[in-house]
């Protein structure tokens, strides 16, 4: 039977995106968030990245998503299905302890707009009842005030100042039915 509906197969909706595995094929369309400078100013120091490193990104997302049920999915803004970042889930290792991290990224043309709270609160709805995550956290560089705005705006609590990867992070975290302090 030829399929006519042109909605995404996606795992998480909200009213404005649909956030979706990815396909190696997403290459070309997903690489202007890894190459423009200001969306990566923030990003381990700023460097863009080469194709090679974004092939390897979407293979990881893949088989995140394949171990643990979630990833940072990619996010296909409604109605066109246009793919405009990432945001979700991913382990990271931080201070010598296994985490789990609520992450987010955006095309420049989408900033501001309240996308990626949108996404972010049903990733960490998803990572709460459907992954049974006791902790997730999130981690940003100080001066990151927008990504700072979104850790606050899902409740999340600032826990302390550290490094990854040679650079300066805060980190934020979320812990279901305790209290905001």
């Amino acid at each position: 039977m030829l399929r006519t509906d042109t909605t995404p197969t996606h795992h998480l909706e909200t009213d404005r995106l649909w956030l979706c595995e990815w396909s190696p094929a997403d290459l070309e369309k997903s690489r202007p968030i890894f190459t423009d400078p200001d969306v990566m100013r923030y990003i381990s120091g700023g460097s863009p990245r080469s194709d090679a490193q974004i092939r390897e990104f979407i293979a990881r997302q893949q088989n995140h998503f394949r171990s643990h049920g979630f990833c940072l999915w990619k996010l296909l803004l409604k109605p066109q299905a246009r793919l405009i970042g990432f945001c979700g889930l991913q382990p990271l290792e931080l201070d010598g302890a296994s985490e789990v991290e609520i992450g987010w990224r955006l095309m420049k043309h989408q900033w501001g707009r309240g996308l990626a709270t949108e996404a972010a609160r049903v990733a960490l709805q998803r990572a709460v009842e459907h992954a049974h995550l006791a902790r997730v956290i999130a981690i940003a560089m100080p001066e990151n005030h927008a990504s700072l705005r979104v850790m606050e705006k899902l409740g999340m609590n600032f826990e302390r100042a550290t490094q990854k990867d040679g650079f300066p992070v805060v980190v934020y975290s979320y812990c279901p039915g305790e209290d905001a302090r």
